[in-house]
């Protein structure tokens, strides 16, 4: 159950690319910064949430849910921003790294909610060692998918204004 688990969280962010022919590149950048507000300003945001009187909430819930909402909305309002045959096929590489810093990050967030106790699997294990490949191949494919598409843009001015 924890190896199905693990795939689940790997293999998402690649099928909704390719599905909704999403930009992972800019997906994964996303949830970079989701997992950086949860490092940097978890706590104040659940200290935040528990002075609303929400008791259904967890800490681990406001965590999911700040990991996950920037990828999800970078997938769902990049849609249909792809065009050609060639640009899918080069999100995958992004995506996947998004997925592996999804199950790395997230995957301890599930153990409470799902009494699944994905940290004792094998692949858990091998996930971790490679942890940081999955972060430096996912910012550099991003951030060299993210610059090339904007060369194509810049305006050459051939002409001066009088």
């Amino acid at each position: 159950m924890a190896d199905v688990l693990l795939a689940i969280l790997i293999l998402l962010p690649a099928v909704l690319t390719l599905f909704l022919k999403s930009n992972a590149a800019l997906g994964f950048l996303a949830l970079c910064g989701g997992f950086a507000a949860i490092t940097l300003s978890g706590s104040d945001i659940q200290h935040l949430v528990g002075q609303t009187k929400i008791t259904s909430l967890t800490s681990n819930d406001v965590d999911l849910g700040l990991l996950l909402a920037p990828l999800l909305l970078t997938l769902l309002l990049t849609f249909k921003s792809l065009s050609g045959k060639l640009q899918p096929l080069l999100q995958v590489l992004p995506a996947l790294c998004a997925g592996g810093l999804l199950a790395v990050v997230a995957g301890p967030m599930f153990n409470s909610a799902l009494n699944v106790d994905i940290t004792s699997s094998p692949f858990w294990k091998d996930l971790q060692n490679i942890e940081s490949y999955i972060v430096g191949l996912g910012l550099l494919s991003s951030l060299l998918l993210v610059w090339s598409a904007s060369v194509g843009h810049v305006k050459a001015h051939s002409k001066k204004h009088k």
